[in-house]
């Protein structure tokens, strides 16, 4: 693979073309003398000879890196492909993964030729800390914790800021219930809804409606399967953008996975320059959407102290008992530096408590998820 890189890179500058990929391996005799077989065993035996990395210089190997840093032209790196099976993820995540057009291919697991009613469901982690905090757990005998006791026990917030809606929805549901009240949980009335649901659209395709008319009555968050094709460039623009934490976490999730199966199975060089956009940049490359708050990991290019100048304008001083304190050189004042978000966002951090593959499920150890309140945790910076 590299020695073919670096003949194709080579075109921009040289007067006739490479064939390093022709050289034969510096470290392994000849083919004529060994066997065929004993020959090609050996030359595959490490990945530097399946790569071919062994038959590059110092001087080409760098020129090679340079392409895959974007110091160069980079057509020649849709030649990489990748092939992922994406499994149990929703339709609404399907829908944002073949908005890839450029470098990619998708093989769907349709809904017009297939039988949907066994398909399961993804409950959003937002929806699930309702019907925890809803699902009253409290026994004065056992002493159990109440639903938001347990939330809080595990450092999980949630983003209802009026309870009233869902309990007037779970009281209707109640007083529909045949014979006498009985209390219901939040849950139980997500999951009445679906297996109803359920039940419609199998009546519907045993009466004799088409799975392709039936399927209209499905809900986004069933869960599907997806064969996905990228070339390098493709997939380096996936992971770019849907690694960034304020997208859906649900693609999300599915971008740090894909990242993770590159750096299990690729030569390193390949996943080296894969990674979402801020952490390329070192910035916060998404904090001008306004739909979404930063999620901390990187400073807030928007952000404002309180006195209404950036932070590099903040020098810090030892105040009042040698407490630290900051000078702003522009307001020659001294104060706390108070950060105030200039834009106006639509939703609040706890609106999107994303997920976190942990380093060590990263580097291939155990798929192990880190939750977030929608920010970045400190220890992880």
């Amino acid at each position: 693979m590299f020695p073919a890189i670096y003949d194709a890179l080579q075109s921009n500058w040289g007067d006739f073309p490479s064939r390093t990929v022709m050289r034969p391996c510096p470290v392994l005799p000849e083919p004529d003398a060994m066997s065929a077989m004993d020959y090609a065993s050996s030359h595959y035996w490490s990945s530097e000879h399946q790569t071919g990395a062994c038959l590059l210089r110092p001087g080409e190997w760098k020129y090679v890196e340079s392409c895959f840093a974007g110091q160069t032209l980079q057509q020649v790196l849709e030649r990489i492909t990748f092939s992922f099976t994406i499994d149990g993820i929703s339709r609404a995540c399907t829908h944002q993964l073949v908005r890839t057009r450029l470098g990619a291919g998708f093989m769907q697991h349709g809904g017009r030729d297939n039988d949907w009613r066994h398909r399961t469901w993804t409950m959003p982690e937002t929806i699930r800390r309702a019907c925890e905090v809803m699902t009253v757990l409290t026994d004065e005998v056992n002493g159990y914790p109440s639903g938001m006791e347990k939330l809080l026990r595990l450092d999980q917030k949630t983003c209802i800021t009026d309870w009233e809606p869902l309990d007037r929805l779970m009281r209707e549901y109640e007083s529909e219930l045949a014979g006498p009240a009985e209390s219901v949980s939040l849950q139980e009335v997500i999951e009445d809804y679906l297996m109803q649901g359920r039940r419609i659209y199998s009546a519907f395709v045993d009466a004799g409606i088409p799975w392709q008319d039936a399927r209209r009555l499905l809900w986004m968050g069933t869960q599907t399967y997806i064969h996905a094709d990228y070339n390098y460039l493709a997939l380096k623009g996936v992971i770019g953008k849907r690694g960034e934490p304020v997208m859906d976490w649900e693609i999300n999730c599915v971008a740090q996975l894909m990242l993770r199966e590159v750096k299990m199975k690729c030569p390193p060089l390949l996943s080296q320059y894969l990674m979402p956009l801020s952490d390329a940049g070192h910035r916060d490359a998404m904090a001008g959407l306004e739909s979404w708050s930063p999620t901390g990991k990187y400073p807030n290019p928007y952000e404002l102290c309180e006195c209404g100048h950036h932070k590099a304008n903040h020098l810090i001083e030892s105040g009042v008992h040698d407490e630290p304190q900051t000078l702003c050189v522009v307001c020659k004042t001294v104060h706390d530096y108070t950060p105030v978000d200039t834009l106006a966002r639509t939703h609040r951090p706890e609106q999107n408590p994303f997920w976190i593959l942990h380093p060590d499920s990263m580097a291939g150890g155990p798929v192990r998820w880190i939750h977030t309140n929608g920010v970045w945790p400190e220890e992880l910076k």
